[in-house]
């Protein structure tokens, strides 16, 4: 069920009727996604007849997200968690009309990810007996919005800490630390700058891409990408790596499980040996093995080593079957 009634409830604690009809198995639920400074988050208040049954939602998201994708993410982990508290009834409440219509609307959503998260929606409303969504214009979204904020670390609880500030290596300037992106090399890049600097390489099709100091070789890994990229940006990044044109046929990744950034052995490698020393944990690696150094025998015997050792493994495999 789905209403869009401004005059009625104007407000999360609203029609004293419903208030009557609620009971241990009933909240009302206010939800709240934010995205801001290259961070994502989601706040979730829920409250029963009485304001000792309180359910709250507080989260930092793995991937940076639009904002309106953040609160479909915000709505789906309420309801999750609300079924989770063995609710059978939700009243859920929003101020975005954008928002309830593409949930309340049949039609499918352009947007492919939207429509996925819908669906999950959707499916997680099916566990409930009882599930109304209420379009409310001037609903007091603070309380989701403060969850939200504090978990990604905008604002805090404690009003005697203010944040402290780190200078960007792209724009030079001093920002507040939760917006700084630390890569894996040190360097440091407010999560604005990186994003306008990852999107403008992408879109020159020079990936992967280095760190924007200009004497690093480091490479931006995927997991860093992931962190302060927009979904729709981190897919383009995707998409560039697989074209022909990407530049990645002379590069490999570090072999090392606590390492593994992408090595450029045009960079520095010694021609002799086919040996280089990985920018970041300082290990040295065959470029033609694709392994830890190993000084004691040629490639040409490793390999040999190598293929006799998955032999012998096949042997074996072969043998308990």
């Amino acid at each position: 069920m789905f209403e869009d009634d401004e005059d009625e409830f104007r407000s999360c604690c609203g029609d004293e009727d419903e208030l009557e009809e609620m009971d241990e198995f009933s909240v009302r639920m206010l939800f709240k996604g934010v995205s801001v400074l290259g961070v994502s988050g989601i706040g979730v208040m829920m409250e029963g007849p009485n304001t000792d049954h309180v359910i709250q939602v507080q989260k930092r998201l793995e991937f940076f997200v639009e904002e309106d994708v953040a609160d479909y993410l915000a709505l789906m982990d309420g309801l999750f968690e609300a079924i989770r508290h063995n609710i059978k009834r939700v009243y859920a409440f929003t101020n975005s009309q954008i928002l309830f219509d593409q949930i309340t609307n049949q039609e499918t959503l352009e947007n492919p990810l939207l429509m996925a998260l819908k669906q999950r929606i959707l499916e997680h409303v099916e566990n409930l007996e009882h599930f109304v969504l209420k379009h409310v214009l001037d609903v007091n979204l603070d309380p989701p919005l403060h969850l939200a904020r504090v978990a990604i670390g905008v604002v805090c609880d404690d009003a005697n800490v203010y944040p402290t500030v780190e200078k960007c290596l792209i724009c030079c300037e001093d920002k507040p630390a939760f917006m700084m992106i630390a890569l894996r090399c040190s360097h440091k890049c407010c999560s604005h700058c990186i994003k306008g600097y990852v999107d403008e390489k992408v879109g020159l099709s020079e990936v992967p891409i280095r760190c924007p100091s200009p004497k690093c070789r480091y490479y931006i890994s995927t997991p860093e990408h992931k962190l302060f990229l927009p979904v729709g940006s981190f897919m383009l990044l995707e998409e560039a790596l697989l074209e022909p044109n990407a530049r990645v046929c002379d590069k490999f990744y570090c072999p090392f499980d606590n390492c593994a950034v992408l090595l450029d052995p045009s960079a520095d490698v010694d021609s002799t040996d086919n040996c280089v020393k990985c920018p970041v944990c300082r290990r040295f690696v065959c470029v033609k093995c694709g392994v830890c150094w190993h000084s004691s025998v040629s490639c040409d015997e490793f390999q040999k080593g190598l293929t006799e050792e998955m032999d012998a493994i096949d042997a074996d495999l072969a043998f308990d079957c």
